[in-house]
C-alpha cells in the first residue's frame, strides 16, 4: 500500500493512464460475492444513543422503537461508554428481532466510532485513538467530518484538508470509511469529502460511505441507514460486511418528510467481458426509472441509466459510485474502483 507521500505519485499516475490507456478494469468491487437473490437486507443505523450519553430513550425503548421501523441490527454508541448490554436483561434479537453491535461514539477529540471492541479511553488524538481501537481487533469510521473541517473559497474541499483524511486512512487499514450523512448535521459537505478522498485513494484504498441517524430522540430516528447484504445475521457477518463493503446506504433528507423512503437495491451485476456494471433498483412499489440512476465519478454526474459501460470510458479515472434517487430520498453504493490498461 503506498505510503501518505505516495498518494500524489498515484493520482498523477493514474491521470496519465486516464490520457494513454484504450481501456478499464474493474479492480474494486464491493459486492464482489454477494448473491443478491440468496441475500437478506437488514436495515442498520450505526450511530445511535441513550440516555446514558444524552439521548433520550432508554435503552429497552430504543431496541423497541428501531424495531417498528423495521431494523434488524443496531449498534448502540454512547459517548466514550461501551453499552455492555449482554450484562443486562434486554434480549434485542430475541425480543426485537434485532442484532445488537457492540460499538461506541469516542467523542474526546474529532468523534470516531468504533465496533467490536469493549474499550473505553479518554484519548483525544484521533491518530492514536484509531491504533488502538483497531490494534485490539476494532473497525471504525470517521463521525460527521463536516463539524471538523471547512469548503474552501472555491467551493471545493481544502486540498490539505484532504491529504490529512487521505494520510490517517491511508495508515489504518481498519477505518472503513466516513459517515457521508448524519440526521444532525445541517452540513452536507461531507459527500463533497467522501468524492474528494476517492479521487486520491481509489483504487488502491477504498473508503466506504455510511449514514445514519445520531439518534439522541425519537424525532431523529429513522431518517437515515445502511443495508447489509448477508447470509447469516450475527457479528460476525456484520464485521465482514463492514470491511469489504457489502452494504449501501440510504438517506431520506429532511425535506421528503413522509414522501416514501429512498430507492431499494435489487442486484448489482457486473459482466467483465462486456465491462458493464448494471443496477436493479425499486421504489414506491416499482421498478426504477432509468434517469433515477446517477454513475458519479470525480464528483459529477457522468452517466445516467441503469447500465453503464465503463470500458472505454474516459470520465472514469480511478472510481465511479451510484446514487439512486427518488420520492422519499436517495440510496448510494460505495464506490468502485478501476484501473487502466496501458498499451
Amino acid at each position: 500500500m503506498p505510503g501518505f507521500f505516495g498518494w500524489s505519485a498515484l493520482f498523477a499516475l493514474c491521470a496519465m493512464m486516464s490520457a494513454q490507456g484504450d481501456g478499464l478494469r474493474l479492480t474494486v468491487n464491493p459486492y464482489e460475492g454477494v448473491d443478491w437473490e440468496r441475500a437478506t437486507q437488514h436495515k442498520a443505523n450505526l450511530h445511535t444513543h441513550t440516555v446514558a450519553s444524552g439521548g433520550k430513550l432508554f435503552l429497552e425503548q430504543v431496541f423497541a422503537e428501531y424495531a417498528k421501523q423495521g431494523y434488524t441490527i443496531l449498534a448502540i454508541t454512547d459517548h466514550d461508554l461501551c453499552t455492555r448490554w449482554w450484562k443486562t436483561e434486554a434480549r434485542p434479537l430475541k425480543d426485537y428481532g434485532i442484532l445488537p453491535v457492540t460499538g461506541q461514539e469516542y467523542s474526546r477529540g474529532q468523534h470516531v466510532n468504533g465496533f467490536f471492541l469493549d474499550y473505553e479511553t479518554t484519548e483525544q488524538d484521533m491518530d492514536i485513538l484509531v491504533r488502538e481501537i483497531t490494534s485490539r481487533g476494532g473497525v471504525a469510521f470517521l463521525n460527521h467530518p463536516g463539524r471538523y473541517w471547512k469548503i474552501g473559497k472555491d467551493g471545493n474541499v481544502p486540498k490539505e484538508t484532504c491529504d490529512d483524511y487521505v494520510k490517517l486512512l491511508d495508515q489504518n487499514p481498519l477505518v472503513l470509511g466516513i459517515e457521508v450523512f448524519n440526521r444532525n448535521e445541517k452540513n452536507l459537505s461531507d459527500a463533497l469529502l467522501w468524492d474528494a478522498i476517492l479521487r486520491v485513494a481509489m483504487p488502491t484504498r477504498p473508503v466506504w460511505g455510511f449514514s445514519n441517524d445520531d439518534m439522541h430522540e425519537r424525532k431523529q430516528l429513522g431518517h437515515n441507514w445502511n443495508i447489509f447484504l448477508l447470509d447469516k445475521l450475527d457479528e460476525g457477518s456484520v464485521r465482514h460486511a463492514m470491511i469489504k463493503g457489502h452494504f449501501y446506504f440510504s438517506a431520506k433528507g429532511q425535506e421528503h418528510g413522509d414522501a416514501g423512503d429512498p430507492p431499494v437495491i435489487q442486484a448489482i451485476l457486473h459482466d467483465p467481458a462486456a465491462k458493464t456494471l448494471t443496477l436493479a433498483a425499486a421504489a414506491d412499489g416499482a421498478l426504477l426509472g432509468e434517469d433515477h440512476y446517477l454513475w458519479i465519478a470525480d464528483g459529477r454526474v457522468i452517466h445516467k441509466g441503469p447500465v453503464l459501460k465503463y470500458g472505454p470510458n474516459r470520465d472514469i479515472t480511478c472510481y465511479v459510485r451510484a446514487e439512486l434517487t427518488g420520492k422519499g430520498g436517495t440510496t448510494y453504493t460505495n464506490p468502485f474502483g478501476f484501473s487502466r490498461d496501458i498499451r
